[in-house]
């Protein structure tokens, strides 16, 4: 358009404003993932997830996934509770996620450990940040972030799927999982959120109480604002 050649269009106009000032034309938008990322980072983050499905068509099933990667994650943790609910003869909404945070903070964090293999139920998992906590290994909680940050990594996650869990009754918090740092969304056709993804009970030290559907949960991290994210604004 710009050389004459093709009609220039409303569409093609706005495209160009767009990519100008470095935004995300609408047009992308509407045919991708959400993302609050300016042009650069989002096109970084687009190459990133390409390497991580060709690496899983080209090596076959990884032992850990890349979260942020999948463009509709509770689909993802739906088939992991199918597997588990299938390989025991189970009925799938009797299966539940125990969430066992681990050390390693990534894939390659577990390969220089030498325990980079497929657990023997459930996934790995990472790629997650931390919003208003972090999580420190040395108490195996979640915790207050340090001085001057704002978001943190939580390190790799085994999802651990079990049959008729009982609800726990203390030690965790549940922690709110988004896409997108702006924690609302629109109700999707599928019944989904079109950002939030999951509740995880994750490790915590603070004081309990019972939520309005008498879950235990603490309001430390209530108060706080504390969410996990699959991807930031850079």
């Amino acid at each position: 358009a710009l050389k004459g050649l093709v009609t220039m269009s409303q569409d093609l106009e706005a495209m160009g404003d767009k990519l100008f000032v470095g935004g995300i034309p609408e047009n992308w938008e509407a045919n991708a993932y959400p993302s609050l990322k300016p042009l650069g980072p989002w096109v970084d983050e687009l190459m990133e997830r390409l390497a991580f499905l060709h690496d899983w068509i080209d090596n076959g099933v990884p032992a850990c996934y890349w979260v942020p990667g999948f463009y509709f994650p509770q689909a993802f943790f739906t088939g992991v509770q199918q597997n588990y609910a299938r390989k025991y003869t189970l009925a799938i909404d009797t299966v539940s996620f125990n969430v066992r945070v681990r050390e390693e903070l990534t894939r390659e964090d577990m390969e220089k450990a030498g325990t980079y293999e497929s657990p023997e139920d459930g996934c790995y998992i990472w790629g997650l940040w931390l919003e208003g906590a972090r999580w420190n290994s040395e108490i195996h909680s979640i915790d207050d972030s340090l001085p001057k940050q704002l978001y943190t990594r939580l390190p790799m996650i085994h999802m651990d799927p079990q049959a008729n869990r009982p609800p726990p009754e203390k030690g965790i918090y549940r922690l709110p999982v988004y896409k997108t740092l702006l924690r609302r969304g629109t109700l999707s056709t599928t019944g989904h959120s079109t950002n939030f993804v999951m509740w995880m009970e994750v490790p915590s030290n603070r004081a309990e109480f019972k939520n309005n559907l008498n879950q235990v949960d603490q309001d430390t991290w209530i108060r706080a604002g504390v969410g996990a994210f699959c991807a930031l604004r850079y």
